[in-house]
């Protein structure tokens, strides 16, 4: 069947962390110059709790409020005046970058007549610049925090159909994550396509239709 829309995951898929990546123990060290001792794997494991608990519950607009949900997920203070430096050594290096073929993968989907979406944990701000070239182009960005359900529950893939007033079957999703982008969506009657780029990791599922680059992504599309 013909899908009305197409679904992109965005990390690993329209974009990628840079190399300049900020790493957590560089937060550790920060910290303890001003005197405030964190662990770097705690603070880790209080970014992926704010990402897929406390980021579902409402959206997280900047670098300074995410942190300042993951500080407070730690149970650590933070003063207000060191939050800042933080935030600024994420949004300095942490911006995300576009695949070569993103753009013009969703440009031939919107040329198509289809509904084009993202759909992610990670809030919009995470792309930086390249957001600037992305949003644009997209009908809808619908992460975690907006639709209030974390991604790879039932109800995050419902919830987007639902807003699309689309029959689910009429989605097509396309991402890198053989489970969280294309198993667990198809269990909700989405179409998947598995965007395998590297060509060398196992599919759980040997039926996943399986492309190498979003330029291949016509092909389903008809």
């Amino acid at each position: 069947m013909k899908p009305l829309a197409i679904a992109f995951d965005v990390h690993g898929t329209l974009a990628h962390w840079p190399p300049t990546r900020v790493q957590p123990i560089e937060v550790q060290r920060l910290l303890a110059n001003v005197g405030i001792d964190i662990s770097y794997q705690a603070f880790e494991a209080a970014r992926q709790a704010v990402f897929m608990i406390v980021g579902a519950k409402r959206p997280i607009v900047s670098w300074a409020d995410f942190l300042a949900l993951q500080f407070d997920h730690m149970g650590v203070r933070v003063p207000i005046d060191v939050l800042p430096a933080v935030a600024q050594l994420y949004e300095s290096r942490d911006a995300m970058r576009l695949f070569p073929d993103a753009l013009d993968a969703v440009r031939a989907a919107k040329a198509r007549g289809l509904i084009t979406l993202a759909f992610t944990s990670l809030p919009a701000f995470m792309l930086g610049a390249a957001g600037d070239a992305l949003l644009p182009t997209l009908d809808h960005y619908f992460d975690s925090g907006l639709i209030g359900h974390p991604k790879g529950s039932n109800a995050f893939y419902r919830e987007i159909a639902r807003r699309l007033d689309l029959r689910s079957d009429r989605i097509l999703a396309v991402g890198d994550d053989p489970l969280c982008d294309c198993t667990l969506p198809q269990e909700c009657d989405w179409q998947t396509v598995w965007l395998d780029r590297a060509g060398t990791t196992k599919s759980p599922d040997a039926d996943l239709p399986r492309i190498r680059s979003l330029s291949e992504l016509a092909t389903y599309c008809h």
